[in-house]
C-alpha cells in the first residue's frame, strides 16, 4: 500500500492506496476534508473518488500552524484612532494574539463592539486589559495585570497611548500642561515597558518595541507653530527610545531588542484634527490652507505595520516614519 503525503493551507493528508493511477482530491468531492487540490494518489482510470473508497484510507495530519505559537502583540490605547486601527488589522491576520489596553470599562465595550465588524484571522484572538495612563502605573502593577492572562512572551510591544495638550508657543505653555504631557506621553509608557520587558526578552525571535511618537518631537526639524507641552514630551520619549536601544544592544552588534520611535504621520484621527484646529492661525499665516490632516488612518496603519514587519536590527534606535523614512532627532 503506497503512502502519499501532501500539504496545503489547512494542513496535510496521508493517502494510502493499493491501486495505480492518478487522482486529485478536492473540496467538491469531499467537502468535509479541508483540502483544495490536496494530493495525487495512484489508481488507474478513476472516474470518481468515491468508487474506490475501499481501496485507500485517509488520515488527517494536524495543520502546520496548529503547532505554532501565535505572534503576540501588545497595543496600548487601543479603543480608538491608531490603536484601534492597529488592533483590527492585526486580528485580521492568522495566528495573532493581540493584547489591547484601554482606559476604562466603557472603552473596553467600545473596542469589543468595533472588533465585531472585522473578520478575525484563523487562530487569532483578542485580550483586553484596563490601564489608565493618565497617571503612570507602577511597573509591578503592569506586570501583575498582564500575568493574569497567562501569556508567556511578547513579540511586539506597541506603546501607542498618549495625549495632546494645547499646541502653543513655549511662552504660553503651562507647568500643568507640561506635567500632564510628560506623565502620559513619556513616563507612563516607559513604565509599561519596564513592567513587560521580561516578556519581550522571552520571544523566540528578536522582539520589537515600537514607541508611537511624533515629528513634533524632532528638535533638528522643529515646526515653527508651537508644540506646547506635547513637543518636549515626545522629544523626551524619542531620547528614551534611543537609550533603550543602546541599553539592550550596545555597540557590539548583539541585538536583543529592536527599539524604534515611530512617527505615524499627521493622521485623520481625533488627536490629528486637534492639532489642525490648534494651528489654524499659524498655518494660514504661511499660506498653508488645511481643514483636516493629510494622512488617512488606513494609510498610516498599513504603513506602520509594514515598518514593524520589516524592522531589523539595522532599524533599531532610529527615528522612523510610517513610510519607512528616517527623521532627524
Amino acid at each position: 500500500m503506497k503512502q502519499v503525503r501532501c500539504r496545503n493551507l489547512y494542513g496535510a493528508l496521508v493517502v494510502r492506496t493499493k491501486r495505480r493511477g492518478a487522482v486529485v482530491l478536492s473540496r467538491q468531492q469531499h467537502p468535509t476534508w479541508l483540502v483544495y487540490k490536496a494530493c495525487r494518489i495512484t489508481a488507474p482510470n478513476i472516474p470518481s473518488l468515491s468508487a474506490f473508497d475501499n481501496n485507500f484510507s485517509i488520515t488527517p495530519i494536524p495543520p502546520m500552524w496548529a503547532a505554532m505559537d501565535n505572534t503576540v502583540y501588545v497595543v496600548t490605547g487601543a479603543n480608538r484612532g491608531l490603536g484601534l486601527g492597529l488592533v483590527q488589522s492585526l486580528l485580521a491576520r492568522p495566528q495573532h494574539t493581540v493584547v489591547a489596553t484601554v482606559r476604562s470599562e466603557q472603552a473596553k465595550h467600545v473596542l469589543e463592539d468595533e472588533i465585531k465588524s472585522i473578520s478575525t484571522g484563523t487562530g487569532s484572538k483578542l485580550k483586553i486589559i484596563q490601564y489608565d495612563f493618565t497617571t503612570a502605573i507602577d511597573p509591578r502593577e503592569v506586570e501583575s495585570h498582564f500575568a493574569k492572562l497567562g501569556m508567556q512572551h511578547i513579540d511586539v510591544l506597541v506603546l501607542n497611548a498618549g495625549g495632546a495638550q494645547p499646541m502653543v508657543p513655549p511662552s504660553e505653555t503651562t507647568a500643568e500642561d507640561l506635567r500632564a504631557a510628560f506623565e502620559t506621553n513619556t513616563i507612563a509608557p516607559l513604565l509599561v515597558f519596564q513592567g513587560l520587558k521580561q516578556y519581550l526578552l522571552r520571544a523566540k525571535f528578536t522582539p520589537k518595541l515600537i514607541w508611537v511618537t511624533s515629528s513634533v518631537g524632532s528638535i533638528a526639524d522643529m515646526d515653527p507653530f508651537g508644540g506646547g507641552a506635547y513637543g518636549p514630551s515626545r522629544a523626551a520619549q524619542n531620547w528614551l527610545a534611543r537609550s533603550i536601544h543602546l541599553e539592550f544592544n550596545g555597540t557590539k552588534g548583539n541585538t536583543r531588542l529592536i527599539a524604534i520611535p515611530l512617527h505615524p504621520g499627521w493622521v485623520q484621527t481625533r488627536a490629528g484634527q486637534f492639532v489642525v484646529d490648534q494651528w489654524q492661525s499659524a498655518l494660514k499665516a504661511v499660506n498653508y490652507e488645511i481643514e483636516k490632516p493629510p494622512t488617512t488612518l488606513e494609510e498610516s496603519v498599513s504603513g506602520m505595520i509594514r515598518v514593524i514587519d520589516n524592522a531589523t536590527e539595522e532599524h533599531s534606535g532610529k527615528f522612523l516614519t510610517y513610510e519607512g523614512k528616517m527623521l532627524p532627532w
